[in-house]
């Protein structure tokens, strides 16, 4: 299990950082874009970013999966936690922040930028949690 624990919250850890590079760094960026180079910048960020996104949402899954195989007593309450919160994540990504993101794919809005901002930080929430139940169900081992 601890594998399992390790693997998760690496992930989780790796998703806050990346998560909070692109809240303050990226997404504020994009209103400094030039209309011409809009549609290339944002292609571009999508396509880039997924490939940051995807390895370690999958390591979390696969982390939280193997967690959930090896609990002996019953699934734990940050077991559940953590992946409450992952799920919440990709929720909020699926349901919010893509469908944001297609919107802003041919032109910058300023305010589409502030609610694609606002569906960031909640997901970067999600994800903290996430971070924070699993580092707690490593360090109660």
């Amino acid at each position: 299990m601890r594998s399992a624990l390790i693997l998760t919250v690496v992930a989780s850890w790796y998703l806050v950082g990346l998560s909070m590079t692109v809240g303050l760094v990226v997404y504020p960026s994009f209103g400094i874009v030039d209309e011409a180079s809009w549609p290339a910048f944002h292609s571009q960020h999508v396509a880039r970013i997924t490939w940051a996104v995807a390895a370690p949402w999958a390591a979390q899954a696969l982390g939280l999966v193997l967690w959930l195989v090896r609990l002996h007593h019953g699934i734990s309450t940050t077991w559940v936690l953590c992946a409450g919160s992952a799920a919440a994540a990709v929720v909020v990504t699926a349901g919010w922040a893509i469908r944001v993101h297609n919107q802003l794919h041919t032109d910058f809005d300023p305010r589409r930028g502030r609610v694609l901002r606002r569906a960031h930080w909640v997901r970067t929430a999600c994800w903290l949690a996430a971070a924070i139940a699993a580092t707690a169900a490593l360090s109660s081992l």
